[in-house]
């Protein structure tokens, strides 16, 4: 069978054969080949332009020719068949490919879940370090600040949450007291620090000095010199550093110059060096001699034998510089032209069988642990022939702490009314309170048992402790890390306490309002971010304080009136805008004032109304009216007057009355349309909060139950314990919450989740009505980015605390100064923590000073 695609094709019948004189479609070996015309199919229609679709009819019919005869079938019997078989194909077809997609989408479906699954194990094991570390970040605050506090911070990198913000703010809040760590060059075995709050200085064994700024943030010099650091004093003017060593080396060191000079050496090792009272005159005590330079000279003027079997412990002139103490181990020795032993209580108690031994920085007290407890002598009160140990007078040596069996392994005494013990259970203050029988001891929290402990000459104000290369510089005046000083104190002339108000505007403006005298009732005091104070004295006593929206006005709340307060080049000016209805059948509370954009003022009162005034047209309406009943003299005398909680929130978009039962109702302005009324899951409501921007109620509840609400939905989000009843405050972006107990407790709160995370306490003021509790006269507020929480106390100071992790994390990494070494990042980290590093900017500690 013939199939032509191109060319010509002719039969002749008459010659029975081909044309071939027409035909160009077959080659010329073919003639006479057939006996009779073949059978042929013409496919010259399918040209080079056809699409040579296999669908198209015409070919399928050519096929179908071409397998009839083939085949030797009937052309509608392959056509037939021809059509289920491709049926059948397409089912088969279909079939496959829909396999083929449920196959596809079971392995995406799969691959989807295996990613969820990996990724939901490592969120969890990422939890579980995150967890772990801050856990651990805990268990080692009390002991090793310096590696607690970068695990708190590696914790919070690998993970923020609760638990990781948690330790991260407690570990900087943290041993309040402590300001910073430095390293040696070495273990140290000498420390040093002036009278003014200006250097601290370090010897290590290895004969390396280093002198510090008192704060230990910078390095001012750097001493070195043959053998161990065994002595170090500064010169009262803070100018010059003697430095004695093991190797019988005298060496003076000028801060201002930086110029070193050694003095000549004598037989045995420096154990004391002492400058004269407001001079450069040196003594130095080594190999049992004494030696006496004069300032600028480098050879001795006297020299005296001492023959002291256990050293001397500290040299110090007294007397207007006209004596020398030596104070020993073995009893003390007085040195004017010559060397006398000053009687004391008991020669043979001095410590010879490892007991633990102390000087004072001007060598008239010395003491050493014995029996559980620190004896203290005066060599002022011996050579007055008073009672050795009394602690009473201008001569005393302060606390004598008891150490309830505690083993001691250093001691520092002060001039003053401190010693510091260094025990097997950490660092302990004692702080004499005019009397032994009220001398307090606290912990200093954070360090390891020191083997080396000295205070700053004169109030003693200040203490280094050393544990190997590491000293840890404390200021004992410090109450929080976090705190920071406004530098104005509130005076207080009251019996009765009262809460403050407080107030603060974007660009930083702050106002509060205290008594001052009885003939100026009440003061306003307005604080620019950078200026001075603006005081105006009102004929009120104020309660609530809002900033107007451009911050240019102040408005002031009393119980009788409200009261609009502008300022210009620092001066305050007032007057009265409306005044208030007195209410007879209600608790006198605090009425809560805040201003709206539209600069209309909303005011709170203790009866449960709601006041909205407006500037403008001087228009005052009541969008609530009250909720207080109406009592009359009989009920009065039956049920007694009624207390309300009432607050309203930053922009006067909301307002909270709470009424009887436990039930709190959430009113809308300026409408006045009430949204919610809330169920307090409670017995008692102390105080309220609210905030519009978070769209959430404050309440605590009970004396200590810290709930938070959705206005907008009437629903509880959480419930937590622990809370402050005098006070409750919420940032507006919704990130924190602070609650105040009546002790001065200030609790912070992740506003979120409800964790209560850590504390810091108010300062004790010096108000008459600290009988009540420092809560009873503190307020607080956070300011409008909600990274400082303010606090005021009545006759105590204005303050304001750090509520930023950002400046949590700068507080960690510069009281550390440094990040995990290798040897500890192998001991607490894991692969999955292993790629943050906790305050990375700083140096890691080198093995050789570890």
């Amino acid at each position: 069978m013939l199939v032509v695609t191109g060319g010509e094709l002719h039969w002749d019948r008459a010659a029975g054969d081909f044309d071939w004189d027409r035909t160009t479609c077959l080659p010329r070996a073919l003639r006479a080949h057939f006996p009779e015309e073949p059978r042929w199919l013409d496919l010259r229609w399918m040209g080079e332009d056809h699409p040579d679709d296999p669908r198209d009819p015409r070919f399928q019919d050519c096929v179908a020719d071409l397998a009839a005869t083939l085949h030797a079938r009937p052309k509608d019997e392959l056509i037939g068949e021809d059509v289920s078989q491709r049926r059948k194909l397409r089912n088969f077809r279909w079939i496959m490919q829909g396999l083929a997609i449920m196959l596809g989408l079971g392995l995406i479906a799969a691959t989807v879940i295996a990613f969820a699954q990996r990724n939901t194990a490592q969120d969890q094991a990422r939890l579980a370090t995150a967890r772990e570390l801050a856990a651990t970040a805990l268990n080692l605050r009390d002991d090793d600040l310096e590696v607690a506090s970068l695990l708190a911070l590696q914790a919070y990198q690998v993970q923020e949450t609760p638990e990781t913000l948690s330790a991260l703010y407690q570990l900087t809040t943290h041993s309040p007291r402590l300001v910073r760590f430095v390293r040696g060059g070495g273990t140290v075995t000498a420390l040093a620090l002036t009278t003014s709050p200006r250097y601290v200085a370090a010897g290590t064994d290895k004969g390396s000095v280093t002198v510090w700024t008192s704060d230990g943030t910078r390095k001012v010099g750097h001493v070195s010199v043959k053998g161990e650091v065994s002595a170090l004093e500064f010169s009262d003017d803070d100018q010059l550093l003697a430095v004695g060593t093991d190797s019988g080396e005298t060496v003076l060191h000028d801060l201002r110059s930086g110029d070193t000079r050694q003095l000549s050496a004598g037989k045995g090792p420096v154990d004391a060096v002492g400058f004269r009272t407001s001079s450069h005159d040196l003594a130095a005590n080594g190999g049992g001699t004494l030696r006496l330079y004069r300032a600028g000279t480098d050879e001795p003027y006297a020299q005296v034998v001492t023959a002291l079997r256990a050293g001397v412990l500290n040299l110090a002139f007294r007397n207007k510089g006209r004596e020398l103490a030596v104070v020993t181990a073995e009893g003390w020795r007085l040195y004017d032209d010559r060397l006398r032993t000053i009687k004391s209580s008991d020669d043979s108690l001095y410590p010879h069988n490892g007991y633990v031994s102390a000087a004072s920085p001007n060598g008239n007290c010395f003491g050493f642990s014995r029996f559980g407890a620190v004896e203290l002598e005066s060599i002022a009160q011996l050579l007055q022939g008073q009672f050795p140990g009394d602690t009473s007078g201008e001569n005393g040596c302060g606390a004598q702490p008891i150490l309830s069996g505690k083993q001691s392994s250093s001691l520092a005494i002060s001039d003053g009314d401190r010693a510091a013990v260094g025990t097997s259970q950490g660092l302990l203050l004692a702080t004499a309170q005019g009397d032994p029988e009220r001398t307090v001891i606290e912990t200093l929290p954070g360090v390891e048992t020191p083997s080396v402990l000295a205070f700053s000459p004169g109030a003693g104000d200040r203490l280094a402790s050393a544990d190997g290369s590491t000293v840890a510089l404390w200021s004992l005046g410090n109450t929080a890390p976090t705190m920071h000083r406004l530098g104005v104190s509130v005076p207080d002339g009251a019996t009765i306490p009262s809460q403050l108000p407080l107030a603060m505007t974007p660009d930083g403006h702050i106002a509060w309002s205290h008594e001052w005298d009885p003939d100026v009732p009440s003061t306003l005091d307005l604080r620019p971010p950078k200026g001075t104070d603006m005081s105006a004295g009102g004929q009120t006593f104020y309660e609530g304080l809002a900033f107007a929206q451009n911050g240019n006005t102040l408005y002031a709340a009393s119980q009788n009136a409200v009261e609009a307060w502008t300022w210009r080049e620092e001066i305050l000016g007032g007057k009265r805008v409306f005044a208030l209805p007195a209410s007879t059948d209600t608790i006198s509370v605090p009425p809560r004032i805040a201003t709206r954009p539209d600069d209309s003022v909303v005011v709170v009162l203790s009866d449960g109304s709601v006041l909205l005034y407006n500037p403008k047209t001087e228009e005052l309406s009541t969008p609530v009216e009250r909720t207080a009943p109406h009592l009359t003299d009989r009920d009065r005398k039956t049920s007694g007057l009624t207390e309300y909680r009432t607050a309203v929130s930053e922009k006067g978009g909301l307002a909270a009355v709470a009424t009887s039962g436990g039930r709190v109702d959430v009113y809308e302005l300026p409408s006045g349309r009430r949204v919610h009324r809330l169920k307090l899951d409670g017995r008692t409501l102390d105080v309220l909060a609210l905030s519009e921007k978070s769209h959430s109620l404050f309440a605590v509840t009970d004396r200590g139950v810290l709930q938070r609400w959705d206005v907008r939905t009437g629903k509880l989000r959480w419930r937590s314990d622990g809370a402050g009843p005098m006070a409750v405050t919420a940032d507006s972006s919704g990130q924190w919450a602070a609650t105040l107990a009546g002790d001065g407790t200030v609790w912070l709160w992740d506003a979120e989740s409800g964790d209560r995370l850590a504390s810091t306490v108010l300062p004790v003021s010096r108000s008459y009505g600290g009988a009540e509790g420092l809560g009873a006269q503190s307020n607080l507020v956070f300011s409008p980015d909600g990274k400082r929480l303010w606090s005021i106390t009545e006759g105590g100071e204005v303050l304001s605390w750090d509520t930023s992790v950002n400046t949590w994390i700068k507080e960690v990494c510069e009281r550390v100064g440094r990040r995990l070494t290798e040897a500890e990042r192998a001991r607490y980290l894991t692969a999955i923590s292993r790629g943050h590093t906790a305050c990375s900017e700083y140096p890691a500690r080198t093995p050789n000073t570890a």
